[in-house]
């Protein structure tokens, strides 16, 4: 399946016109293969260029076609061993869990990842340590040390906690739920 600016155009091999040049967003989906994304420009040919498009458009009396042809050459994706996505899996739960950022996951090279828990120096100090999966490690201890924006958060909450804001039942795409009694 082809897109051009985030809309499908169809099923290659496929063609389509288009009003402007300029720079366009082409992603390329197979099942099996890795997904190709990428930006191309289009330059307007030279009698599409002003004053000379006049001329073209309005005055010559056949019809003028650009067609631009782009080849990609899409490569297979890498099939990833079940070992290697459970250790991945478990390593999302795991820092998830610890509310850590999740960051994309390192390349598999021969076959198995590591599982790499990030270190956090009030907890365990020392470089990350692979870690075998399932292990959960404790909450971080509270901090009293000063953080950016803390004298910011103790202006607008004294006591600690933020406010609570009751629910507005507004769903994610818009929509609205009334409360259910």
């Amino acid at each position: 399946m082809v897109y051009v600016d985030k809309q499908p155009i169809g099923l290659t091999p496929v063609s389509t016109n288009f009003t402007y040049y300029g720079t366009r967003s082409i992603e390329i989906v197979k099942d099996g293969y890795r997904t190709e994304k990428f930006l191309r420009k289009i330059h307007p040919p030279w009698y599409e260029i002003p004053p000379l498009d006049f001329v073209s458009e309005t005055l010559w009396p056949f019809e003028q076609r650009d067609e631009r042809i782009i080849d990609v050459q899409m490569s297979a994706e890498p099939i990833v061993p079940n070992e290697a996505l459970v250790a991945s899996a478990e390593q999302l739960r795991l820092q998830a869990g610890q509310g850590i950022a999740v960051t994309p996951p390192p390349p598999v090279a021969n076959g198995l990842a590591p599982t790499l828990v990030p270190t956090n120096p009030e907890i365990l100090p020392g470089p990350p340590t692979a870690m075998p999966p399932g292990t959960v490690l404790p909450p971080p201890a509270p901090s009293s040390r000063w953080t950016p924006g803390s004298w910011l958060q103790g202006i607008f909450f004294p006591n600690g906690e933020p406010l609570s804001v009751p629910s507005t039942q507004i769903l994610p795409g818009g929509g609205f739920r009334p409360p259910s009694e």
